[in-house]
């Protein structure tokens, strides 16, 4: 096996209109980097690579780009690069959101395209042969479902470690499933959020670059957990996350094993005119006399306006030995996270999320209609379900085939 990273700052030099929140006027200053992270391995001649974005979501056409640029240039398939982001609400403006009436940074979403081209290529160039090691954790605390305090939640943590030959650490690859909303609204500096400093804290400890991915984190967050505010609980639980993960971890058996690999997609229709479920809510929230309940109207009528649409539900499956990596689009909630590992009990599965598109919210259908990011899911109720169910069944067929 073999492996190599590129980080490259894009910290935009002047002010800009930052995602999330739908803020007014342009960001104030610089809290911590904006970064790109790439990672490119090989594993038995074939080479994947995963760029990451500190950005709160993706076009598809900007991954498009990424994964056909690269792929000509290189000869990498382009079914074999990954394009995800760390969903930080605190980033450049670099895409329009669904629901937000965003001012995008087009010179800085180009930048952004030309800076991911370079650094996956960069890395891509630089392979070296490595050895891996794979640590878990679980968190206590710190963050969990936002809806139901000890609800359904992912608090495992992952760092993959790749050593050189000499026994030196290369670099690392950390996963968690957490929102990072720390920063709020009040926001005008910008950040890559909790995510950001985790790897900034993982990066100085280990002496190496660190690169970080988000998983199913669409209702996990801190808001259960909040005992400071701002930049001060950002530091908090950034430095307690890095400590619970290195006295709690421990090391995970791989074994080895041929690489295989599936992409599909599935097309989802919605129709806002006629969904009975957006009725339905409309309807319950009718009367109602508090901030929220306007909030959720707005959201409703937003999505009315929509009209009828298809939204393009792309899936990336990796597998090597027994780890299973899942690869999906948009915020996925923890009952689908939980069911994709519980399908899979004799594999260490990885779910990596804001990847290669965003189409908002997969929520449950037993949760459909209940929290807020049903108003903010742009997918009928029941259509999250049988892409879910998808992924399972093709994840399955490709264990079964490597297993032939």
């Amino acid at each position: 096996m073999k492996i190599a990273f590129c980080k490259k700052d894009i910290t935009p030099d002047r002010p800009c209109h930052m995602a999330g929140y739908n803020r007014p006027g342009q960001s104030t200053g610089v809290l911590d980097p904006i970064e790109i992270n790439a990672v490119a391995m090989e594993i038995e001649g074939q080479t994947y690579a995963v760029g990451i974005l500190d950005s709160i979501i993706l076009e598809k056409s900007f991954c498009s780009r990424i994964s056909e640029t690269v792929s000509a240039d290189t000869g990498i398939d382009a079914e074999h690069i990954t394009v995800s982001a760390i969903h930080t609400h605190s980033a450049p403006s670099y895409f329009k959101l669904t629901f937000e009436d965003n001012v995008v940074e087009t010179d800085l979403t180009l930048q952004a395209q030309d800076a991911m081209v370079s650094a996956i290529e960069e890395a891509a160039a630089n392979l070296t042969e490595c050895r891996v090691v794979l640590e878990q954790a679980e968190i206590e605390g710190l963050y969990g479902n936002r809806n139901i305090k000890n609800g359904t939640e992912d608090k495992q943590v992952s760092l993959f470690s790749f050593f050189n030959k000499e026994d030196s650490l290369i670099g690392a690859v950390f996963h968690i499933s957490a929102h990072p909303t720390i920063l709020n609204a009040s926001n005008t500096m910008l950040s890559a959020d909790l995510l950001g400093h985790i790897r900034a804290i993982l990066s100085q400890k280990l002496a190496c670059p660190v690169a970080i991915l988000n998983g199913c984190c669409g209702d996990v967050s801190t808001r259960f957990y909040r005992t400071a505010s701002g930049l001060e609980e950002l530091t908090e639980t950034a430095r307690a996350v890095a400590d619970q993960f290195f006295a709690g971890k421990h090391t995970c058996e791989l074994k080895g094993g041929s690489i295989s690999d599936f992409t599909f997609s599935r097309v989802s229709h919605f129709d806002a005119q006629t969904d009975p479920d957006l009725k339905k809510m409309k309807a319950e929230i009718a009367d109602a006399k508090d901030p929220m309940s306007d909030f959720f109207r707005e959201r409703l009528l937003l999505k009315e306006s929509f009209g009828a649409y298809d939204l393009e539900l792309i899936a990336q499956l990796r597998l090597c030995g027994n780890l299973l990596f899942i690869i999906l689009p948009g915020d996925v909630l923890s009952k689908f996270g939980q069911q994709i590992k519980n399908a899979f009990p004799d594999y260490k599965t990885v779910i990596i999320c804001y990847s290669n598109t965003y189409c908002n919210y997969l929520v449950p259908e037993d949760e459909y209609g209940r929290y807020f990011e049903t108003y903010n899911t742009r997918l009928a109720r029941g259509e999250a379900d049988a892409f879910i169910d998808e992924v399972i069944k093709k994840a399955r067929k490709l264990i079964a085939d490597a297993h032939k």
